[in-house]
């Protein structure tokens, strides 16, 4: 597996960062600015804006549309259409309302803001947490509940999740676990994760992945099996993402691992000298923004 890493420089520090696969968003500051997967800022791609406030997350997913066929990890008859081709062709941000078809979400202070392309805010619901993407879907995640966005000011019925620890969410199903005990919630079965020290979670390639002292903990998201350790260099580490397949993750330097071509978990040396502050997948690329400077180190694995 190729691995290319790529530095970018950012005018502000990133607050908040999200992506649909076709398009990066940057909350910093002074605003949001909008950015192609491999690095670079969209035409018409600077929001300038004190609103909303102080955003602390951000989440979002592409449109999709019916079609015949499936596509691996969504439901069958529905194809992924990244945001840039649901709207006008071409590299230039419009800013007419909310985006076509997917979704933007941001969380700020003690509510949730639904955004339009450039980042500015058309609707806001009541509550108090971060938002979380994965499958096609966006869920507002607080202390101990958690509510699905279902359209613009719009919160789906609360989801009970006492003592949460940490979660992913796989569309209309949220993976979570307590910090009470050692089981993992969510999917088609209970399972017991056993005494161990447990980072992020994601899921991937068909599988939850959770990251644990020594490896990766793999459970099918179809049948809830838990399968073997997946041996890793670091454990457990703050970040997991998927990236067209190919699970990434990591503190000081990334690993790697494309499941579905049996490939080798290969790690790439960042040379950071503390765990990025975050980190995101964009389509085929990973965005790992270290402490520090304003920047952004764009790795790009080619399986």
């Amino acid at each position: 597996m190729d691995v290319a890493v790529t530095r970018i420089e950012l005018p502000h520090p990133v607050r908040a960062v999200a992506s649909d696969g076709s398009t990066v968003w940057c909350a910093a500051d002074d605003g949001v600015r909008v950015y192609t997967p491999s690095g670079r800022l969209l035409e018409g791609g600077t929001l300038l804006s004190r609103e909303p406030p102080a955003l602390r997350s951000l989440a979002a997913v592409p449109g999709t549309v019916p079609a015949v066929g499936a596509v691996p990890g969504t439901l069958a008859e529905t194809v992924v259409v990244p945001r840039s081709f649901a709207g006008s062709p071409g590299q230039t941000l419009h800013r007419d309302g909310p985006l076509s078809g997917g979704m933007l979400a941001g969380a700020a202070r003690d509510r949730v803001h639904w955004l339009d392309a450039s980042g500015g805010p058309v609707a806001a619901a009541p509550f108090e947490g971060r938002v979380v993407a994965g499958g096609g879907a966006i869920w507002a995640v607080g202390d101990g509940v958690a509510r699905r966005l279902t359209g613009p000011g719009e919160l789906g019925e609360p989801l009970e999740l006492p003592a949460l620890d940490a979660c992913a969410v796989e569309g209309e199903r949220l993976w979570w676990t307590s910090k009470r005990d050692d089981v993992l919630r969510g999917g088609p079965q209970e399972v017991d994760l056993g005494r161990r020290r447990r980072g992020a979670m994601t899921v991937c390639a068909g599988s939850l992945w959770i990251s644990v002292t020594g490896g990766l903990l793999r459970v099918s998201a179809w049948s809830g099996e838990p399968g073997r350790l997946v041996r890793a260099p670091e454990g457990p580490v703050p970040f997991l993402v998927c990236a067209n397949g190919v699970l990434a993750g990591g503190g000081r330097d990334l690993f790697v691992l494309a499941p579905a071509a049996g490939a080798a978990l290969r790690v790439v040396r960042l040379g950071l000298d503390a765990p990025p502050a975050l980190m995101i997948a964009a389509g085929r690329h990973v965005w790992v923004f270290p402490e520090g400077p304003p920047g952004a180190l764009i790795v790009t694995p080619a399986p």
